[in-house]
């Protein structure tokens, strides 16, 4: 990537190299005039000031110029068409309305959901799953969309990477495992807001259906899919993985992928023997799995605080090892072709969890996590509350989203957690 806001997030392509030469055109010519101490402030001065520093005091001009239209752009645009101040105005647009329209209260649901992660013990989060999961996505996606992407996963970067462009590749990698021709149809399951199905139906032709238990998140994908053109092809329907075999008939998808969803199963063997249920034999189910690694000590203090962290901020019930995803997948009867964790890859230039690390850089979005950006965010939502431009909790919804970046973040660095468990399965033929 590049250093520059403003320029072309690949960093190599001819826009992107052009701005970075204007850029370094601003920096030269005002570096001549400060180094000839001749810098005029006004026209008269450039009218009457000797050809040199005319050339350089109009190259400084425009090279400002082009740049400050461009930064402007950014911010209206983005690097996607969705820029900094779009997705805050959609930000306090949605906010505005989420608890008329949707009949919540933000506090009492943020002081609900704190309740149920008040207890070490995780068995009353795993019997009412159901309600944690819904809680949680009804207060954080509206932040993940406008903090994150409509991707709601990580991914690392290899080498001439933009963010979005990792996204993309990693998604794609992972419904290459499912060798379907156009047209087939396809379930993912517990979809968010649809971006990964979205990226994925253009690639692959795919006839794509999204399940996820949080109704907000269903309206908000359908209404992308409609914006983008993509509503033949790709839709969302609520219900709760848990029970797929009571909304989909038996043996209906060709092929089946999870993303960073199956972690808020309260039990992997439930979840993936309705994915086992709704699969065509034949078919193949891969997914990416949220896990605690050979790494993990539950002795250790610090690697329980990360676990807590991340379940506390990600609405999950219970952090599994690896080792009990592998054996609930056998357990519901697939057979397993390929696993491995994937955020040991090679080729990497910035690992998944870069992105939840603190940086003194304003226009990355890694600002929010330092100590001042931080206490920037919260009080910023606080004042909100206070002029009623965005409902009362929002501010204990963002301190909760702070966690589970502070519990990432430190679970990525030690090793002890992945959000990136590869696994790969297929349902066998029937037996004859």
């Amino acid at each position: 990537g590049v250093s520059l806001p403003f320029a072309c997030v690949s960093g190599r392509c001819v826009e992107g190299m052009a701005l970075q030469a204007t850029f370094g055109v601003a920096c030269a010519a005002g570096g001549y005039l400060k180094y000839v101490n001749k810098v005029p402030i006004s026209i008269s001065a450039v009218t009457t000031a000797t050809p040199d520093v005319k050339v350089a005091a109009c190259a400084a001009t425009a090279s400002v110029v082009v740049l400050g239209a461009n930064f402007l752009e950014y911010l209206a645009y983005g690097p996607n068409g969705n820029g900094p101040m779009a997705r805050v105005a959609d930000f306090v647009r949605t906010g505005l309305g989420q608890e008329k329209k949707r009949k919540i209260v933000v506090k009492d649901w943020i002081e609900e959901y704190n309740k149920l992660h008040a207890a070490e013990d995780a068995s009353e989060r795993n019997s009412d799953y159901a309600s944690l999961v819904n809680h949680y996505y009804e207060l954080a996606t509206l932040f993940y969309e406008v903090g994150w992407c409509p991707s709601f996963h990580f991914a690392y970067r290899m080498l001439g990477e933009s963010f979005m462009e990792s996204i993309r590749r990693h998604e794609y990698y992972l419904a290459g495992f499912l060798g379907l021709a156009p047209g087939s149809k396809v379930l993912d399951v517990g979809c968010g807001i649809g971006g990964p199905y979205r990226n994925i139906a253009r690639h692959t032709k795919w006839d794509i259906t999204g399940i996820t238990i949080n109704e907000y998140q269903v309206n908000r994908a359908n209404t992308l899919c409609k914006a983008q053109g993509l509503d033949k092809t790709c839709r969302s329907v609520q219900g709760d993985f848990m029970k797929l075999s009571t909304q989909f008939p038996k043996e209906s998808f060709d092929g089946v992928y999870a993303i960073e969803a199956t972690c808020h199963a309260p039990e992997r063997r439930g979840v993936y023997g309705e994915i086992f249920k709704v699969l065509k034999p034949g078919g193949v189910f891969a997914c990416y799995e949220w896990c605690l690694t050979d790494k993990y000590d539950k002795n250790n203090k610090v690697h329980r605080m990360y676990k807590k962290q991340i379940e506390e901020g990600d609405g999950l019930p219970d952090l599994c090892h690896t080792s009990e995803c592998d054996q609930a997948i056998r357990d519901c009867g697939f057979e397993v072709i390929h696993r491995r964790d994937m955020q040991v890859d090679p080729n990497q230039v910035s690992p998944w969890y870069i992105t939840m690390t603190p940086s003194l850089n304003p226009f990355t979005q890694r600002f929010q996590f330092n100590m001042f950006g931080m206490f920037m965010t919260v009080w910023g939502l606080r004042l909100l509350e206070f002029l009623y431009i965005v409902p009362s909790g929002t501010s204990k919804v963002q301190i909760m989203l702070q966690q589970a970046a502070l519990g990432l973040a430190g679970g990525g660095i030690t090793g002890c957690f992945t959000p990136m468990y590869l696994m790969v399965c297929r349902k066998p033929f029937a037996k004859r």
